[in-house]
């Protein structure tokens, strides 16, 4: 399965434009800083699996934003259409012991613009046009390969209150050639005292409410992104990067506007894999670098704008 999330991730990229800021991360117009540690864990081959002594710890620092630049509401038929601008980003700090030779970069940077346009739509269609572009670095140096660019509109089905979905197509050039790509997202959620929430590709959890300041929350979560490596693995230089987690998220809320989230689980398998930015390497078999299994803590304060 884990092989597969970078495409997983690439497909349902159109329904997912906010920063991956985990249990941070915008539920509407806001801004969210949060920060993740993870502890040493050690590097698993490829060639045979072997746990080996080299180690692998990151610090991780993430901001993200999203601001409506206008909103109109037609009155008669309570159509919306509405413009917001979005901005992330993610410092990641990598401390590499015991490696004979470079197999994760001691930096990585990643940090996106983009605009979304949204729609209403007949029978309780909406209408999700978006464009954004990315740029995922090492640090060392900063090319045109760096740059990742995506645009896509998505269809979304408001089916009732608790379940929608989306369908539609993305454009992007993370493999090299532009091209077209399907897309798609699915939301459900219930009210009653527990409450389960499926977002994918993103997170499924099942939280309560304990008191009016506080909310706990037990959450998996998926998480990834494409990077241009100055030194690759033998000579290629796109490196795609998985993580899967799960976790308990605790939010305090500080006022009407302003939470403090805690979260703290286990990282079950993460691994990083390198290719060459070719259209060809898009569905290949690739050498997975892993680490292994780890802890995670997390800890960031969100801003949530009041909006109409």
């Amino acid at each position: 399965m884990l092989k597969k999330l970078p495409i997983l991730l690439l497909l349902g990229a159109a329904t997912q434009a906010q920063a991956q800021l985990g249990a941070t991360s915008l539920k509407g117009p806001g801004i969210g800083i949060s920060t993740d540690y993870l502890p040493a864990s050690r590097y698993i081959r490829p060639e045979d699996s072997v746990k080996t002594q080299s180690t692998t710890s990151q610090l991780r620092y993430n901001f993200g934003a999203s601001f409506v630049l206008s909103s109109k509401m037609d009155t008669a038929t309570r159509k919306l259409r509405m413009w917001t601008a979005d901005l992330s980003g993610s410092y990641t700090k990598l401390d590499n012991k015991d490696y004979t030779k470079t197999i994760f970069p001691g930096e990585l940077l990643q940090a996106s613009a983009g605009l979304k346009y949204i729609h209403s739509l007949n029978n309780n269609w909406t209408l999700l046009a978006m464009v954004n572009g990315t740029v995922g670095t090492d640090m060392e140096e900063i090319t045109f390969d760096d740059l990742f660019l995506q645009g896509g509109v998505i269809f979304m089905k408001q089916h009732n209150k608790r379940f929608a979905y989306g369908v539609g197509v993305v454009l992007t050039n993370a493999f090299g050639t532009p091209m077209v790509l399907p897309a798609f997202g699915i939301q459900y959620k219930t009210d009653n005292r527990f409450k389960l929430d499926i977002n994918f590709p993103e997170k499924i959890s099942i939280g309560t409410q304990l008191n009016s300041f506080t909310d706990l929350a037990l959450a998996v979560r998926v998480r990834g992104g494409a990077y241009d490596a100055t030194h690759g693995v033998a000579g290629k230089k796109l490196m795609s990067y998985s993580e899967f987690s799960a976790g308990l998220e605790s939010t305090w809320h500080l006022g009407h506007q302003f939470d403090f989230v805690l979260s703290c689980g286990s990282i079950l398998a993460s691994q990083v894999s390198y290719s060459d930015k070719k259209l060809s390497e898009m569905f290949k078999e690739k050498p997975s670098h892993r680490l292994a299994t780890n802890v995670f803590m997390s800890a960031g304060l969100r801003w949530n704008m009041p909006h109409k």
